[in-house]
Order: C-alpha cells, then structure tokens, then sequence
C-alpha cells in the first residue's frame, strides 16, 4: 500500500510538471499587440544559444535576446524623458511576453536588470532558464553555490541575482556555470579576470565556439587560454549542441516562413508527444 502510494505521488509531480499543448508558449493569451512580438522574440531566442536552453537544457541559462537601457535619473530634456518612459513600457510588455514562455514547469523566463550601472545607464536583458537543468547545476556544483544559501530549490531569479550582486571572483564562477561552461572554462574565466584586476593587463585568451542559427561563431562561445586544444569535454558538449541545432534547422524550415505554421507550432510540435502532454522531452 505504502508502495502504491509513492508511486501515485510521482506520478502526481511528472504531471505537474507536463502542459497540454495549449499552455506551451501559450502565446494566444496575450493582448494583439503583443503576439507578433512575442512570435519575433521567441525566434530570436531560437535562432541564438537560447535555443540550448528552451529545449536541450544544455545551458542552464541564456540571456541577451532582447536589451534595454534606462537612464538612472529622470532626464530634464522632454523628448529624452518621453524615451525613458517609451522603454520602461516596452519592458513591462516584455516581462508580459516572458511570462509565457512556459511548457510545463520546465521553462522560466524573465528580464534581468543589472546591479550597476554605466554612464548613467540602467542596462537590462531578457534572461530564460531550464529549470531541471538549473537544479542540476545546483547540485552538482552545491560547494560552490550553497555560499549564497541557494539550493536547487532555489528560484532561477534568486539565484541569478546572488551571483550578479557578488563583489568577488566567484561572480565569475556563478556565470560561467548558469552560462553552461565546461569547468576548465569556468575556472580560467575566474583566473583571468583575477588576474586582470591585480595586474591591469588584458589576458590574452582563446574561444571555442558552438554555432547558433544567428551566428557560428559569437553566441554559444567560451574563453579558454591562448593556444586551447579541444578537450573531450569540449567535443561532447559541441556534439550534444550539433544534434539539437540539425534538428532545429529542419523544423525551423518547415514551419518558418509566409504560410506556414510558426516559432509557437515549431516547439508544441517539439515538445509535446501524442497525447498533446509537454515539456517532458526531449533532454
């Protein structure tokens, strides 16, 4: 009985965290004006490392497909101040759209607002997370996060903020890990920038790059040290990404363009399997 009882209660939490086909990127919700941007943001996140976010969890975390930028204080030039309110309205209708990027329990998204500021600028960016994949870095690198008292039960936003708000090298770290970087990455981002703060010297480094529909080269990419040979590591991790970016070129032929279906169908048709449940799959 106590068996049975378990197992009705997993089979409870897989549900909870499945979506009918309706409720995946459920775009239809949002007000007319608001759904052809959000069709145009969701294929920009697609078509950039992103994409190793909302479907292979490959990167726990992915930013930068859509910025802002607000003055700190309010402008004394009329046309200025009006551009200021222009922006903050066009990220309220962003935060609105992120909401909905959402198949299940396994997507979030929202914007991320800098903790410091240039040249009197507030700069801010559209920041989506895998959650499984995120609660796996978590733990698997729990000696490193429990710092900030995050746990893998953590919301996506609480973590992204301790790490942005930390004033040491371990911010470095944090992205680096959020960011899906192997650890030979992550640890010479740190090196490198520690180094650069003691000495004022650029350290002279090397990329490896995973390609992006938007880009081969300048998305999906990590600083190694100069003269970097590819490790196994760095070959398993392009390889993972090269299955889901095939896949992703066909489908975004078949459904990209006048007449056909869409960025929405294109990932109902990804995520959900014949029953019309999604967000299971795939990994």
């Amino acid at each position: 009985m106590k068996i049975l009882i378990v197992v009705l209660f997993l089979l409870t939490l897989s549900n909870a965290a499945l979506a009918q086909r309706s409720e995946c990127f459920p775009f239809e919700r949002l007000p007319p004006d608001s759904r052809a941007k959000a069709n145009d943001l969701l294929l920009k996140a697609l078509d950039s490392e992103a994409l190793y976010t909302i479907v292979g969890g490959i990167k726990p975390m992915s930013s930068g497909f859509a910025n802002f930028q607000v003055d700190v204080r309010p402008p004394k030039d009329e046309k200025k101040a009006e551009e200021r309110q222009r922006t903050l309205a066009e990220l309220d209708q962003t935060r609105e759209i992120l909401a909905n990027f959402r198949c299940g329990e396994k997507v979030f998204a929202d914007v991320q607002n800098f903790a410091r500021s240039f040249d009197g600028k507030r700069f801010s960016e559209a920041v989506v997370f895998n959650r499984p994949s995120l609660a796996s870095i978590l733990r698997t690198k729990s000696a490193f996060f429990e710092r900030w008292a995050i746990t893998p039960r953590s919301h996506p936003l609480q973590v992204l903020y301790a790490v942005e708000y930390d004033q040491t090298g371990a911010r470095f770290g944090g992205y680096g890990y959020l960011f899906g970087y192997p650890d030979h990455a992550v640890r010479f981002f740190v090196q490198a920038a520690a180094e650069e703060e003691s000495t004022g010297k650029f350290v002279e480094r090397d990329f490896y790059a995973i390609s992006t529909f938007s880009s081969p080269t300048n998305r999906f990419v990590y600083a190694v040290p100069k003269g970097h040979l590819e490790t196994a590591v760095d070959r398993e991790l392009k390889d993972k990404a090269l299955r889901i970016f095939e896949e992703y070129k066909a489908k975004r032929a078949k459904h990209i363009g006048d007449g056909k279906k869409g960025v929405v169908e294109l990932l109902r048709e990804w995520l959900c399997d014949e029953r019309g449940e999604c967000g299971s799959s795939p990994e």
